[in-house]
């Protein structure tokens, strides 16, 4: 009885798929082909788009098709009449025609008998540029696009895109495998790369000196140790030989790992920048290496530790990731100095990533058009300070979650097709790169005027960050071009000795302006260009004796009259994330509780991973200041988690930051538990876990609470007490202060 019900039931479920994907399979939908590669054509090229028309009954219908322009200008209009024929696909042609070099959006409609369907793509149009690999080296051109996160498409298109816009440096492992390769690549494809030397196989695990694998891996993560541990020496460097030597000679730029501030110790990584470098330098004497570095010039921070421990010999540039400070002009220039003072010789920046996202929704939403506008504005204030080599993060896109801000920056679709940065980014390639730096114009607050020679000919790029600014400029010719964001000329008369141009974040260039201009350009940065924003007063609270008697069982009866602080974050709704938090001390412990209200308690990663879920990080310095960020030997980051990738609450402090090695709080008093609402964790934290610290009244701590919160159905956010703003927990500097009082 039971196997006849199960077989019909079985039956009746493959019906029901089958009708479920009749159904689907007969739908109306618009497909548009790709043209190759990725839409994009080469100026003065008809543009030529077919659209198959599927799944439509029969009878009559209409296509309404039109293209969009990077400003929202309607550039193409057409409607086109179809006879469709079931079981068949209505093949509709959609001459475009030429256009402007450009970014655009091609919108589609279907109006017939079964129904109306839409649909979207997008192309772009703009000179393409026909240079070998050589040339570019040899032309000094530093536009690049990083190659990754490729799902099931073409790593292939998207690489040849890049060729033909003239992106030509990117990043890429340096015996990269599988699909197009590095070795493929350049072999096949006018490309550079900056080879990131990161990993090594399993046989060069050192067993002796980190212990049986799978018991590392257990603490650390599967498949952390190729990044975190250190292999052994005569093997690596002897299997680094081999791989080397299957490199075309002319690609000689090496970056040492990938952010190893957050996987291994300074002198670690000072070690393996020593290993690697013996075995390059050896066999390309003339090779340009050098480490990824944070960016710092704290002696706290990790790059400072690596020159001390000796990380840089006979290394001749750093590559950086500076993202949001990638337009700080000045940070750039002291830090190239500082490093330069450090080694005692000049060092070349290489920046493998830098860029912005387009994220659709949640706390980090953004616009692809804003995104091509940072992008840009990065790029140009990057290559004006002289950065080798630029490969923004990155071409491809998975678009998995609409929130998580790494699934969206790519400048290509998962579709494959073209985003607007992608043809922003590459028009000011076409526009600077190969150029000389001349200096900055001034045009008065909040405008950028940086003026670029190139074979003779200037080019004036403008814009702003934001905000509109008129301006009147004295090109000193009678007419100059004036190029969009995005690649569209036109010829612009000059009136009275001036031409008048309105400017905002989408940066504009003109061209042709006098050679004499370079007499009013300057290379000093002037402070008054982009005022920064008054610095916000340190914020003080006050932290009372802990007056019950404290017991860590989730009850927080004995925290009435206790500093609290509300953890709020007013782009997360409430019931998902927010929490009050108490602090007290007296003179045996450091007092903290946390009462979280939360739809979903989850916590299940390795401790080097905690904060990517529900997570309290507790930060206290002993030593605090104004100046050094980064942590030195007072400064102190505790996690204390309800639940773990342990099967337990956790109490521990990080112990080595780079590693990720958190290690058991020892006479620590801690709860940590699932409450009625969300979750309550409550600590006692011995003084002298803080180095002997000594509480008194009037003594004072810089002091910060972070919350982690993560569900299944979503990626962290971060809540932080509600009157601070800014802080981060690398930087102890940026904590609120904390005064000890009765």
């Amino acid at each position: 009885m039971t196997t006849k019900l199960t077989k019909r039931a079985m039956l009746v479920i493959l019906l029901f798929i089958f009708i479920v994907q009749a159904d689907a399979m007969s739908a109306p939908r618009i497909v548009l082909p790709r043209s190759k590669p990725c839409n994009l054509f080469e100026s003065g090229q008809p543009i030529r788009l077919n659209a198959n028309l599927e799944g439509f009954e029969s009878g009559a219908g209409q296509v309404t098709a039109k293209a969009v322009d990077y400003f929202g200008n309607d550039v193409w209009h057409k409607e086109i009449a179809f006879i469709a024929v079931p079981g068949k696909a209505t093949t509709v042609t959609l001459d475009i025609g030429d256009v402007s070099p450009g970014y655009y959006a091609l919108e589609l409609r279907v109006d017939a008998p079964s129904g109306k369907v839409s649909q979207t793509a997008s192309f772009g149009s703009a000179p393409f540029i026909h240079r070998t690999a050589k040339q570019v080296r040899d032309g000094g051109y530093r536009f690049g696009l990083k190659k990754w996160n490729f799902k099931s498409w073409s790593t292939e298109d998207a690489v040849a895109a890049c060729c033909n816009l003239g992106l030509q440096w990117t990043r890429e492992m340096f015996n990269q495998r599988g699909d197009l390769g590095l070795i493929d690549m350049v072999n096949k494809y006018p490309m550079n790369a900056v080879m990131k030397v990161e990993r090594f196989p399993k046989e060069l695990y050192d067993e002796a000196r980190y212990g049986p694998m799978k018991d590392w891996e257990a603490k650390y993560g599967r498949g952390a140790w190729t990044l975190k541990t250190l292999p052994m020496k005569a093997p690596y460097q002897k299997w680094l030989r081999d791989e080397i030597e299957k490199i075309p000679a002319e690609q000689n730029v090496f970056e040492i790992w990938n952010e190893a501030w957050d996987k291994m110790s300074p002198e670690d990584f000072a070690q393996i920048c020593n290993w690697a470098s013996e075995v390059i330098l050896t066999a390309r004497p003339n090779a340009i290496i050098g480490p990824n570095f944070l960016g710092s010039i704290s002696p706290y921070e990790f790059d400072a530790r690596v020159i001390k421990a000796g990380g840089m010999k006979g290394m001749k540039m750093v590559a950086l990731h500076p993202y949001g400070t990638s337009e700080d002009r000045a940070w750039l220039r002291a830090y190239r100095k500082w490093v330069e003072e450090q080694v005692g010789h000049p060092v070349e920046i290489h920046v493998t990533e830098f860029g912005s996202h387009s994220t659709p929704e949640g706390p980090a939403k953004r616009s692809e058009r804003e995104q091509a506008q940072r992008v840009v504005r990065q790029a140009l204030a990057l290559y004006a300070e002289d950065v080798k080599t630029l490969s923004p993060h990155w071409m491809g896109q998975s678009e998995a979650n609409p929130t998580y801000i790494e699934d969206w920056f790519g400048f290509f679709r998962l579709n494959q097709q073209p985003k607007p940065v992608l043809m922003a980014y590459a028009n000011a390639a076409r526009m600077i790169d190969g150029s000389r730096y001349v200096g900055d114009l001034w045009l008065g607050t909040g405008s950028d005027a940086m003026l670029f020679e190139r074979n003779g000919v200037y080019t004036l790029a403008l814009g702003t960050r934001g905000e509109p600014a008129h301006v009147e400029i004295d090109p000193g010719v009678p007419d100059v071009t004036v190029v969009d964001m995005v690649g569209a000329e036109k010829k612009q008369p000059v009136t009275d000795g001036n031409v008048r141009l309105d400017l905002g974040p989408d940066w504009i260039y003109l061209v042709g302006v006098n050679p004499s201009l370079e007499k009013q350009a300057s290379k000093e940065l002037r402070p008054d260009r982009w005022p920064a924003p008054a610095k916000p007063p340190r914020i003080t609270r006050t932290m009372h004796k802990l007056t019950g008697t404290f017991v860590a069982d989730g009850k927080l009866d004995e925290w009435k009259g206790a500093t609290q602080l509300a953890m709020l974050n007013p782009k997360v709704n409430g019931d998902d994330a927010s929490g009050m938090s108490y602090l007290a001390w007296d003179a045996t412990y450091l007092y903290l509780a946390v009462e979280m209200r939360d739809n979903e308690m989850l916590n299940n990663k390795p401790r080097a991973k905690l904060y990517l879920n529900d997570s309290v990080e507790f930060l206290v310095s002993t030593e605090p200041r104004e100046q050094n960020p980064g942590y030195g030997p007072h400064d102190h980051q505790f996690f204390i988690t309800p639940t773990s990738g342990e099967g337990k609450p956790i109490a521990a402090e990080v112990t080595d930051r780079e590693a990720g090695t958190l290690t058991d709080l020892k006479d620590a008093n801690f709860f940590g538990s699932k409450a009625a609402k969300g979750w309550v964790v409550e600590i006692a934290i011995p003084w002298k876990t803080l180095g002997g610290f000594t509480p008194q009244v009037g003594a004072t701590l810089a002091m910060e609470i972070r919350v982690n919160d993560a569900d299944t159905s979503h990626e962290r956010f971060k809540i932080d007490p509600s009157d601070v703003s800014g802080f981060r927990p690398e930087n102890p500097i940026s904590w609120s202060l904390m005064l000890l009082e009765r």
